[in-house]
């Protein structure tokens, strides 16, 4: 006999149990949407992490704007989550993973473990970080002016700076910043999140996530297709 069940301990609906092999029946299978994973993380939490990040983002930006020139604002978007930071996660994610394991998408890197090899593993992963921040800025802030016009930042009078876009103190600040969220808080995070009723999971995902991509859809063609780049709020506090 078939039968649709609930899986009560994560909220997921699953699908009908299989006939029976040998007089038991299989386990019920949960739907692919909540069982689809990323090397080690399920899409759904990870999707979650990546909008948390683009909260994280959101705060970290007016926080550096706050302390160099005493204002906060918009950010040139709707919401409070910049998803350019969200997106930046997950891609480091699926590409190098954490410190701890640091592969290649799926190929690992160190075979054994070993202080030497642990040494070199958080080395490599910082100077991946490094380059990636510090090339990353400067090329998507020029590819931004040159299409549209828009300055979307300027490190203007900030010591040992490469173009307007980038600088060494900057790369080096985000980098360790990044680093050490990837080592001490990324898989802690994760794991709680995983524990999530999948329907709640699902429900947030949704709610959330849909008005924060169309927010940061429409924020990139006004200001690539238009030239457009204005901040809907500004606080200045000095």
């Amino acid at each position: 006999m078939e039968e649709r069940k609930e899986d009560k301990a994560n909220g997921a609906e699953t699908d009908k149990l299989l006939p029976a092999k040998n007089g038991k029946e299989e386990p019920p299978r949960k739907k692919k949407i909540f069982t689809f994973k990323i090397f080690r993380y399920r899409f759904l939490p990870l999707f979650l992490m990546c909008l948390i990040m683009s909260l994280v983002g959101f705060i970290v930006e007016n926080i550096f704007r706050l302390c160099r020139d005493g204002v906060i604002n918009s950010r040139r978007q709707a919401l409070p989550f910049l998803f350019a930071y969200g997106i930046a996660v997950f891609v480091l994610y699926v590409v190098v993973g954490t410190p701890r394991e640091m592969r290649f998408f799926g190929w690992k890197l160190f075979k054994k473990d070993s202080k030497l090899s642990t040494a070199a593993k958080y080395a490599l992963y910082w100077l991946v970080l490094f380059a990636g921040v510090f090339f990353g800025e400067v090329l998507f802030g020029t590819f931004v002016e040159w299409v549209s016009g828009v300055v979307l930042w300027d490190y203007t009078g900030i010591p040992l700076r490469f173009t307007k876009y980038t600088s060494v103190p900057t790369a080096l600040g985000l980098s360790v910043g990044i680093m050490l969220f990837m080592r001490f808080i990324f898989e802690p995070l994760m794991k709680k999140l995983e524990k999530i009723p999948d329907k709640v999971l699902l429900g947030i995902d949704l709610g959330l996530g849909i008005p924060v991509v169309i927010d940061w859809l429409v924020m990139l063609v006004l200001m690539l297709g238009f030239g457009i780049s204005k901040n809907l709020w500004q606080i200045r506090f000095w």
